[in-house]
């Protein structure tokens, strides 16, 4: 499960997803927001095993790009631990650096499936 399942309803504002500062991002906009976080869940529903392939079979530009597109879309929805994390995972992922990408990838994908 990643961060979104079950995270649209009401109460769920704790851990990674700061339903606040989404609604802020998105005007207030309660059915917006409702919106993007179930085009989030849609998008990336498949993004930590697209992601780890990558890794795997060294595409390292290609894993830069997963995560920068994760990158965006967390910060707009409120989850700004993922944003960091994805940020933090980006670089290594750009210089090839195969010890800091590990260590990175876990704490991202900790993130990804927190609920």
């Amino acid at each position: 499960k990643i961060i979104l399942e079950n995270k649209h309803k009401a109460g769920m504002d704790r851990g990674v997803l700061n339903r606040q500062l989404g609604l802020k991002n998105m005007g207030g906009n309660e059915k917006l927001y409702n919106q993007v976080l179930q085009e989030y869940y849609k998008e990336n529903r498949d993004t930590l095993g697209a992601l780890k392939a990558a890794i795997r079979e060294k595409r390292y530009a290609d894993a830069a790009q997963i995560v920068h597109k994760i990158k965006s879309s967390s910060g707009s929805i409120g989850a700004k631990s993922v944003q960091n994390a994805a940020g933090l995972l980006q670089r290594p992922l750009e210089e090839e650096n195969k010890k800091e990408i590990t260590l990175m990838q876990d704490r991202f994908s900790e993130l990804m499936t927190t609920n």
